[in-house]
């Protein structure tokens, strides 16, 4: 597995956290608007990376500056499970703070692999359109303009399950969270918020969830 070259400390990522986050550069199936990390890590391939290697020295020289790792992309679960599992493991040996994992929801089976394993401490997922409330057919142009990609029921499903099995294993480590988008109405977050209100009341969860204004480059 290949990593951005630049590992990055920050403060907000994960609240009262000081967090390492460390970027793959495997690649992502979507690509959303105005997403900061299409071009320099999704896009192409940098020519100067760090390997798994690099980030385990790195880990043990200077871990402990860090309570918690963040694993981002891209799509950090694009990988298999052969390489990821490995790799959050030795994680596990060599840190001994907190363990998170950033995804669109779109690979739901790995995020439930990544509970029950007790690979991750929390998961921190996207929820970028309301996905319950739109058609794949009739709104297949949103998804386009939002996220890149022509919809389909099983990739909906799979967004929807990660979205509930975050909600249900309510921990404040994981977290929900939506880009406000400029080019959508506020009547889609309202859509959102409604909607994981709903699943957590349903979970008896409080899991964090958080409108994040939209950034540009």
């Amino acid at each position: 597995m290949k990593f951005y070259q630049n590992f990055i400390r920050t403060f907000s990522d994960l609240p009262n956290h000081t967090t390492l986050l460390v970027h793959s550069l495997s690649g992502c199936p979507l690509h959303c608007f105005g997403c900061h990390n299409y071009d320099e890590i999704i896009a192409q391939t940098p020519s100067v990376y760090k390997t798994t290697d690099d980030y385990f020295l790195y880990l043990k020289k200077s871990g402990f500056l860090f309570d918690a790792v963040m694993f981002s992309g891209g799509e950090f679960l694009i990988d298999s499970m052969k390489e990821i599992r490995p790799l959050l493991l030795e994680t596990r040996k060599l840190f001994d703070g907190k363990i998170i994992v950033t995804t669109s929801g779109i690979y739901q089976k790995k995020v439930q692999q990544l509970y029950d394993e007790n690979l991750v401490d929390g998961i921190h997922i996207d929820m970028k359109l309301p996905y319950h409330a739109l058609d794949v057919k009739k709104d297949k142009q949103i998804y386009q303009d939002i996220m890149g990609i022509s919809p389909s029921k099983k990739i909906i499903e799979n967004l929807l399950t990660s979205i509930d099995l975050v909600i249900a294993h309510n921990s404040y480590l994981d977290q929900l969270r939506t880009v406000k988008y400029p080019i959508l109405d506020d009547g889609f977050f309202k859509s959102i918020r409604d909607y994981i209100e709903e699943r957590k009341a349903y979970f008896q969860s409080e899991v964090p969830y958080f409108l994040n204004e939209f950034l540009p480059h």
